[in-house]
């Protein structure tokens, strides 16, 4: 098959995608223009300066999708925390200070290029998490760079075209945008088609289409070296002149597809947006009528006769209105009676079910009259309600992700050296999951609950041996656990065992130390109480003198 077939081939499938995703383009929009007008990105007119606010009358839809987005991304992947740990696989060495040093390492060498601002990680995450509330589906872009090793954007949802594996994951991803011709000559050069070439001398500026596709690749040498081996295939085409640019491929797909939830059957996803829609549709018409009905009340039409006035009537501030002399006429205001308490009371419950549905209620702070207990049940309480939607998340984004950043960096040589007979396959990185972190410090919780109760029956040197019932050693590393030290703040326990041993054959030649001590000076205290007994004796008898018997 030639390029050109393969572009024909390219193109014929986006086109079926596209078909796919055309149903879901116009509540998009319609969320775009209610909820947050600058998203908009299936029109085109969300690229252009305009605000496009006009259907915009209450900001309480946009402020709730900020502050849900801010939350998630402050227990998911806040950077003034260690949002994900490395872990070997294998038990027996998992244990040892090497690879205890090199897993601890690696993953602060990871959340490096994660807090790092050439990354652009941190801004671009943010967009993410304001995509998959709103619409229910976003995509981040992870791609290798040379300068900074790894670098991620997330991609507007209108140039994401996707398809799913039979497992239900997306494996294709397709994705439609624009370049400047100059552009594209600074990022492929001679690549370029010659009409694309062609015309940049003259219109440089003038946009091009360009198609990514990434899918999986169907015949492959699993043992190539070549990234025409690789197991998903990337292809880069103009869509005007249907000329291919670039032909590579990824080991990992380098597009991230999250969705907040998906019904049975469907590819996209569908978030608390969509939800909310109706109700956000019902507080601007709302707000509308209230403006209309405050400002008619404020200045309300006038009721002027029709002959008893010369010259038109003018209502502003200081305007001067001419009446025949003699006459009664008078301009009177027209009766506007509008009870805007009981409006604004309907908007305001329209308000809350659009926070609750966004769930503002779920992750707002807690109040500092709550004791630690407390704050802790509702702290389980929040991540039992998030959980289904984290759960997803670390599926489809989290897990994917890592994963993505932890191959590129190993192949760019960014990693710490592999400890002495292990390898890169020995190695997993895991997300730690918020819900696994609070069911942690819950545990947490009610081990010292427990200590505390049992405090009282252990008493002094614990006469009843209560403590024998708990094996201390495997108390104390699930403390550790509990609490997210790091590893390396562990000995390995062949060390720890191997300490104890020498500290008790040091209190042991330390005890034969002290007896021998003790039995010298035993010794030095009788031989002295015997030089005093003679002494005494000699004393008591005499001192003998020379003769015979008497």
């Amino acid at each position: 098959m030639d390029k050109t077939e393969r572009a024909e081939k390219l193109l014929t499938r986006f086109k079926e995608l596209d078909a796919n995703r055309t149903d879901w383009v116009p509540t998009w929009q319609e969320l775009a223009d209610y909820i947050m007008p600058r998203k908009d990105s299936f029109s085109g007119a969300g690229l252009k300066a305009k605000p496009r606010d006009e259907h915009i009358y209450d900001s309480t839809p946009m402020h709730a999708l900020e502050l849900l987005a801010s939350a998630v991304g402050g227990i998911l992947t806040n950077p003034a925390m260690p949002w994900f740990d490395i872990a070997c696989m294998r038990k027996e060495k998992a244990d040892s200070k090497d690879v205890r040093a090199y897993t601890t390492e690696a993953r602060e060498a990871m959340l490096g290029r994660f807090n790092s601002e050439d990354t652009g990680f941190q801004t671009s995450v943010h967009e993410l998490y304001l995509d998959c509330p709103l619409f229910g589906t976003g995509n981040m872009y992870v791609e290798s760079d040379p300068d900074t090793i790894v670098r991620f954007s997330t991609r507007p949802l209108g140039e994401i075209f996707i398809s799913e594996s039979a497992q239900g994951r997306a494996d294709t991803v397709f994705r439609k945008y624009e370049l400047t011709r100059r552009q594209a000559i600074q990022e492929w050069g001679t690549k370029c088609s010659q009409d694309l070439r062609d015309k940049a001398e003259e219109k440089p500026e003038e946009k091009v289409g360009i198609l990514h596709a990434v899918y999986p690749r169907k015949k492959r040498d699993p043992n190539g070296k070549s990234d025409k081996d690789f197991p998903l295939e990337s292809i880069y085409l103009e869509t005007q002149t249907k000329h291919i640019l670039e032909e590579g491929g990824f080991m990992e797909l380098p597009y991230m597809v999250p969705r907040w939830a998906k019904a049975s059957g469907e590819i996209y996803g569908r978030g608390p947006g969509l939800t909310a829609l109706s109700d956000v549709r019902v507080l601007n018409a709302m707000a509308r009528t209230a403006l209309m009905a405050a400002e008619k009340m404020s200045d309300p039409p006038l009721m002027v006769p029709d002959d008893g006035f010369l010259g038109p009537v003018r209502s502003g501030p200081g305007g001067l209105s001419y009446y025949r002399a003699g006459s009664s006429d008078r301009i009177e205001a027209l009766p506007v009676n509008v009870d805007l308490g009981a409006t604004e009371a309907m908007m305001e419950q329209r308000r809350e079910s659009i926070r609750r549905i966004f769930m503002n209620d779920q992750i707002t702070p807690e109040g500092p009259q709550m004791t630690a207990t407390e704050a802790l049940i509702r702290q389980s309480e929040k991540m039992r309600v998030l959980g289904p939607v984290l759960g997803r998340f670390q599926t489809e984004f989290l897990t994917p992700l890592i994963r993505r950043v932890f191959a590129l960096m190993d192949r760019a040589g960014a990693l710490p050296k592999l400890p002495d007979g292990m390898d890169i396959s020995d190695f997993a990185v895991r997300y730690t999951s918020p819900i696994a972190r609070a069911q942690k410090q819950y545990e947490a919780q009610t081990l010292g609950q427990s200590m505390e109760y049992l405090a009282p029956l252990v008493g002094e040197g614990d006469p009843f041996g209560i403590m024998d019932n708990f094996d201390t050693d495997r108390i104390a590393r699930h403390v550790t656990e509990l609490f997210g030290t790091p590893a390396d703040y562990l000995r390995p326990e062949k060390d720890r065992d191997a300490n104890r041993q020498q500290r008790v054959k040091d209190a042991q030649a330390q005890r034969e130390l002290d007896r021998a001590g003790e039995m010298a000076n035993i010794a030095k205290t009788a031989s002295q109480a015997d030089m005093g007994g003679d002494n005494a004796m000699t004393a008591l008898l005499g001192k003998p003198t020379g003769g015979g018997q008497q």
